[in-house]
């Protein structure tokens, strides 16, 4: 029990790691509503991988991760973030909004208007195959 919890506590090291670099990419802003002066958190993108990644965390606002896990609650005007964050040029970024949208396309004709303007780089439709948020 005891490796399993030093695992996990060396896993959340690493995570904690990035923070630095993290801020400094996103202006210590929210990198999805572009928030400041807001406590801001690191958010690895489901599925979370054994070792952790950089490029598949993102700094966020308390108020977007509430949203990212509950995409399908969130109401319309919660969502309106999406259509900035989808011009992102951090690939993690603009790939998380790109989901959320796709997830909400049918509820929202302006979500599927987004989609149809926006190009999505290889880079991106490979992290857009293994999101699960």
């Amino acid at each position: 029990m005891a490796k399993g919890l030093d695992r996990d506590r060396e896993r959340k090291s690493k995570v904690l790691f990035f923070g630095k670099d993290l801020a400094r990419r996103s202006k210590s802003s929210c990198e999805l509503c572009e928030v400041k002066n807001e406590k801001l958190e690191i958010y690895e993108v489901p599925p979370v991988v054994e070792e952790p990644d950089f490029e598949r965390c993102m700094l966020i606002c308390e108020h977007c991760r509430k949203i990212l896990n509950n995409l399908n609650k969130a109401g319309e005007n919660d969502l309106r973030f999406l259509n900035s964050a989808v011009w992102s040029e951090v690939p993690i970024v603009k790939a998380v909004a790109i989901y959320g949208l796709r997830k909400i396309k049918d509820k929202y004709s302006w979500a599927e208007e987004t989609l149809e303007t926006v190009y999505i780089e290889e880079e991106v439709e490979a992290l857009l195959d293994k999101i699960e948020i």
